[in-house]
């Protein structure tokens, strides 16, 4: 990365995060090549605000950066960083990423920005290995086993196959998601009352924006196997425990019965 004279490079930061910033550099004469100097400017952070991490260089200078490392070193908040390249007071954004505590962004010159990350993305699939039943009206509860760790501002994209009956035609199921507070979200989904082989179907439809808010709410239902499909986005707000979730329309008997071999995938879109 080549800085011509009269600019430097900035980061900007999301949170209160303490974020450590190293960058290594070499200058060299911008009429001739040659090289002048080098060194390296390190920056301890630990605010949302916008901090420069390389500064200008002398008149008649071109100053290169040769590595960049950024730590989040907190304990537990997560922080989006965004390196600038400032020209006369007007910023250009280079490269922008979330990190989690301990995540590590760096830059290497001829290879460019990459980052390191203290645990895998998630990318995780699970099913229900014990039949889950919710028999009380409108309280959403975490259906067994279909529950995941997840971290304050990064992506998750999930899909789930759900297989539930109801202990009697006038009891439908309700399904949504929950357990952790959302920055945004969305979430949608279709269910199917099965008919016979020769009568119709009836889909329930529908999407949400909102924790523990029924993506698909029936009123009818079967006490045969009847199947439901849920998929969505979203961004936690508070690092914790996702869940996929359901609740019985009424409170009646069991209720309902989400079925042993239902089951949901959950992947992390972002670092």
């Amino acid at each position: 990365m080549i800085l011509v004279p009269g600019d430097k490079l900035q980061l900007i930061t999301s949170s209160a995060a303490t974020i450590k910033s190293v960058v290594s550099y070499i200058d060299s004469s911008d009429s001739t090549g040659d090289f002048s100097g080098g060194g390296t400017q390190k920056t301890a952070i630990a605010s949302a605000t916008t901090t420069d991490i390389l500064a200008t260089p002398a008149a008649s200078t071109l100053r290169r950066m040769k590595m960049g490392v950024w730590l989040n070193a907190d304990a537990s908040l997560s922080c989006n960083v965004t390196v600038v390249l400032d020209v006369s007071a007007t910023d250009y954004e280079v490269h922008k990423v979330s990190l989690a505590p301990v995540d590590t962004l760096e830059y290497i010159e001829g290879i460019g920005f990459f980052t390191l990350t203290s645990t895998a993305k998630l990318n995780s699939t699970k099913y229900v290995t014990a039949n889950s039943v919710h028999a009380t009206a409108a309280t959403f509860a975490d259906i067994t086993g279909l529950t995941w760790p997840v971290i304050a501002g990064n992506n998750y994209t999930f899909y789930c196959a759900l297989f539930a009956i109801t202990n009697a035609t006038t009891t439908g199921a309700q399904f949504g998601i929950g357990g952790v507070a959302m920055t945004q979200m969305i979430a949608g989904g279709r269910s199917v009352l099965l008919g016979s082989p020769t009568a119709s179907s009836t889909n329930t439809t529908g999407v949400v924006t909102a924790i523990n808010t029924a993506v698909m709410a029936q009123t009818t239902g079967a006490a045969t196997n009847q199947p439901h499909e849920m998929a969505g986005w979203f961004r936690p707000s508070a690092s914790g425990t996702f869940a996929i979730r359901a609740t019985s329309e009424v409170t009646v008997g069991a209720g309902l019965t989400v079925l042993m071999g239902s089951w949901a995938r959950i992947t992390q879109t972002d670092n």
